[in-house]
């Protein structure tokens, strides 16, 4: 252990020389020792760094599968095309069906917009190619409803394609039509194996947005509720270098796949609870990273959360309106976001770390793996969390 300085010069005098390094008296001097390898890795994966905003501004644009559902890609942009311009903006109503919103108006003055900072239809920055990442959001989500989280990853150097899932969107839950078990496994594999053919194809456009701007080899996997559930499709995939599962549904078949993966939870989920969670993660093979993020419940991943917590939420009209859908799935849908539950810009914050520090260490983008050591667990004022690693 090192003394302080006022320590060191009070005891031999006007300077002293400890552990190879000088202490100059009455100067400011700074010590001239180097770390070593070992203090910088354990530096680096004590640092929360990938909790803000990373160095690319943010574009947005909506592209389509052949068979018309939408696809949201976010990805890095120059801050000399998006400072500045209008940032994107979309309603919660917006996937409801014209037939409900009718039957259902939301009453005049209750404002449903959800911002998001990104801006559309900009440039993608020519210093990539970037990697790529496929998504999918939970049972009756949409692709624009995680836009906060994967805007904040795309910053950090990703694109991101974030599917409409149809199977098991907002859509088929009005419907009555949610896919039920393994029925519609092969839709949804074959809608994964279009994602990314389509972002491939851009990524060879000539004269398109994406042209050499995407990395055909760094291609990951994410995916909330549900939507964990369909990435864990991939698991042993040769495109697929890790997979991350927020909130995840475990996966449909045994695990064979020594792909890398990380699971974000929360210890207050009423949806996938801690305990599944845990069977999840014992499913998995190494190497593989759970998280559990105290007083984080369920919808603490998406977009809706605030509104919820202001009072002004999609949900709370639809409950005040009685719109025939079941209480217990409505308050499902609100699970994780009350008052007394953790800020949700806070957890989104630590969510977007360990994800953004899961796919740069995959994909080796920084000299030492960043953020994912032990430490790092304390390294968020007002977060308590655990984390297990098996390498």
């Amino acid at each position: 252990m090192r003394l302080p300085r006022a320590i060191v010069c009070a005891v031999v005098g006007s300077c002293a020389v400890l552990a190879g390094s000088v202490v100059a008296c009455g100067s400011t001097s700074k010590s001239t020792s180097t770390p070593s390898p070992a203090e910088r890795a354990a530096k680096a994966a004590a640092e929360p760094r990938f909790a803000s905003r990373g160095p690319y501004g943010v574009g947005v644009t909506t592209l389509h599968l052949a068979d018309g559902r939408s696809v949201e890609v976010y990805y890095p942009a120059d801050h000399a095309d998006v400072d500045g311009k209008p940032i994107e903006r979309y309603n919660e109503t917006e996937p409801v069906p014209a037939a409900i919103i009718a039957a259902y108006p939301v009453p005049a003055g209750v404002d449903l917009t959800v911002e998001i900072p990104a801006v559309r239809d900009v440039a993608a920055s020519a210093k990539g190619p970037f990697p790529l990442v496929l998504f999918s959001h939970g049972s009756g989500g949409w692709r624009d409803v995680y836009g906060n989280l994967l805007s904040g990853i795309a910053s950090w150097g990703f694109v991101i394609a974030s599917t409409d899932f149809t199977e098991y969107g907002l859509l088929a839950g009005f419907s009555g039509t949610l896919a039920a078990g393994e029925a519609k496994a092969t839709a949804i594999v074959g809608t994964l194996h279009a994602t990314l053919d389509l972002m491939t194809a851009q990524n060879g456009a000539v004269g398109g947005r994406f042209v050499h701007r995407i990395d055909p080899v760094r291609i990951a996997a994410a995916g909330h509720s549900t939507g964990g559930r369909t990435m864990f499709r991939l698991l042993g995939d040769s495109h697929i270098r890790t997979i991350i599962g927020w909130a995840p549904d475990g996966p449909a078949a045994p695990v064979t796949s020594s792909t890398p993966t990380l699971i974000i939870g929360g210890d207050g989920d009423a949806a996938i609870t801690p305990a599944e969670v845990t069977a999840t993660y014992g499913e998995l093979r190494p190497s593989k990273r759970v998280v559990s993020i105290a007083n984080m419940g369920h919808n603490a991943f998406t977009d809706t959360c605030p509104s919820i917590r202001n009072g002004t939420d999609l949900i709370g009209i639809a409950k005040s309106m009685k719109v025939p859908i079941p209480d217990d799935v409505l308050e499902l849908g609100r699970n994780g976001c009350a008052p007394s539950n953790l800020d949700p810009a806070l957890g989104w914050k630590v969510i977007q770390h360990f994800t953004v520090a899961q796919l740069r260490a995959t994909f080796a983008m920084d000299p030492e793996p960043v953020g994912l050591g032990d430490a790092v667990t304390t390294a968020f004022d007002g977060v308590t969390m655990t984390m297990r690693h098996d390498p």
